[in-house]
């Protein structure tokens, strides 16, 4: 990319008005990250009110008469480049939600969403969602406030997967789930049927050194060519990713005492997200589209990261001695034992701890209950049971505590509705990303174990992908980079030849 990317006046006067809210967003994330790392847990209060108030004095600065001026003169300008339209899409989007979105009610949320991670923390902790439902009844009242301020045509979810993901409608899910949900019910059933099926894997009971996980997890990242300068792992409740700008960015695991592969899936899922932002190109800093905005295209580079190479057969011979040191008893199971326990297929209680297949039932109970939910047709206090009943009739599993079941993930204590769906889309887009990257470098296990190959696959990534930030919206940047539409025909490939290869 050429390092004069911005040359139009009225473009330029833009983003360097933005930099202000730049700075503001970037303080929001920094007491974001310290919120759920390190900070004391009554602090919360003070630290709600906080961000709030930046939150505030963030639309206060988007609508300031001059900066929304030149907002309007740029769309009437021509022969804008792809970059220059990009910022004007972004700003476009962001303002649309400041002029329909009442400060009052920004703030509210802010408040809301502040307390309520704590008191999610601690309902989870006690397995009592009875503290964190009016919290939750406080969310999603406030979301569906959203959803009438800022207006919808079919369906009030519209609005908050818009927020998460630009145009993405509920019908366009509607058809995606049913595009897969057959099949992985049908590819469930092989290999529940298959000789080689295991409900339990011995090495998710083998207790490990904490101590010496950790040392694995910075081996890793080192052999991911991670900058420790650039990039800060911590450890939290709930693993997560904060891109603070493109020379820092946090990622943080937690710490079991045995099932070793799910820090190691964490922290190869959060390097997929950091290095997305990372691999932005230099010219895009401090401008809206200075990182990746697409939580499709962001989940589609975790998951690559995390399903696709860290569970691949190279990956597992490159780092089976590193492993095999966890402890004597893990030492004693083989490459092909280590390979079968990372792409273990089993319907299991936990999102974050499922497999490549299961993982999509999780996505969809979420989808349904949240569609649901925002549509009135059920309420908050039914959660607990409507949650169990639907685990029963996609995975024949029900939560034994509310910790395993309606309480295991932070999203909605942040007021993150219409996030989950996302999760399923990046996964089934990762499979193309792989397809496409073959097709240009050659086999992916080949390339882990070669000199260089790490190195790549991730210039791949930055060539097609990263440097653009969010110039492109999700569909348009893939097409752009593979030609076509997406479709999640690659992602049923994919599954088909590995797991009936392994099963």
């Amino acid at each position: 990319m050429s390092e004069k990317v911005f040359t139009n006046k009225i473009i330029i006067q833009l983003l360097e008005k933005y930099k202000t809210i730049w700075s503001l967003r970037y303080a929001v994330a920094l007491a974001d990250w310290d919120l759920s790392t390190y900070m004391p847990e009554d602090g919360v209060t003070a630290r709600g009110e906080m961000i709030a108030k930046i939150s505030s004095l963030k639309q206060k600065l988007f609508l300031d008469k001059d900066f929304v001026k030149l907002i309007k003169l740029a769309e009437n300008v021509e022969n804008l480049g792809d970059y220059e339209k990009g910022v004007l899409r972004v700003l476009k989007r962001s303002l649309k939600r400041y002029e329909k979105l009442p400060f009052e009610f920004l703030e509210e949320f802010s408040k809301v969403v502040s307390e309520s991670q704590i008191v999610w923390a601690r309902a989870k902790k006690n397995d009592d969602f009875s503290i964190f439902a009016p919290y939750l009844d406080k969310i999603i009242d406030l979301s569906l406030r959203k959803a009438e301020y800022v207006g919808y045509k079919e369906h009030p979810y519209d609005v908050l997967l818009d927020d998460y993901e630009e145009n993405l409608l509920t019908s366009d899910l509607d058809k995606y789930f049913e595009s897969i949900r057959d099949f992985l019910i049908d590819l469930l059933g092989y290999i529940k049927k298959s000789p080689n099926f295991l409900a339990v894997h011995s090495l998710e009971k083998e207790e490990y050194d904490i101590d010496k996980m950790k040392k694995l997890n910075y081996d890793v990242l080192k052999f991911l060519r991670s900058d420790p300068k650039k990039l800060r792992l911590d450890v939290s409740s709930h693993p997560f990713s904060q891109y603070l700008g493109r020379s820092d960015a946090r990622i943080a695991t937690r710490y079991c005492n045995n099932n070793f592969q799910q820090s190691l899936s964490i922290i190869t899922h959060e390097f997929g997200h950091a290095l997305y932002d990372l691999q932005c190109d230099p010219s895009l800093d401090y401008t809206p589209i200075g990182k990746g905005s697409s939580l499709v295209v962001h989940e589609s580079l975790s998951q690559f990261w995390e399903k696709i190479i860290s569970k691949s057969e190279g990956f597992t011979k490159t780092f089976h001695n590193n492993i095999s040191s966890l402890s004597s008893e893990i030492g004693k199971y083989t490459v092909k034992d280590v390979f079968r326990y990372f792409n273990l297929v089993k319907p299991s209680l936990i999102r974050i701890e499922s497999d490549e297949i299961t993982y999509h039932f999780h996505i969809m109970i979420r989808y349904e209950i949240e569609k649901d939910l925002i549509g009135g047709i059920i309420k908050t206090k039914e959660l607990p049971e409507i949650w169990n009943a639907k685990y029963k009739s996609y995975l024949g599993v029900v939560p034994r505590k509310a910790s395993e079941g309606i309480l295991q993930d932070i999203h909605w204590s942040d007021g993150f509705i219409g996030y989950f769906p996302t999760y399923s889309i990046g996964s089934s887009l990762s499979a193309m990303w792989k397809f496409y990257l073959e097709k240009d470098l050659g086999n992916i296990d080949k390339l882990i174990n070669e000199t260089g190959g790490i190195k790549k696959i991730q210039d791949w990534l930055k060539n097609n992908i990263h440097k653009y930030g969010s110039t492109y919206s999700f569909r348009d940047l893939v097409k752009r980079s593979t030609g076509e539409e997406f479709t999640s025909k690659y992602f049923k490939q994919y599954l088909t030849d590995k797991y009936k290869t392994i099963y």
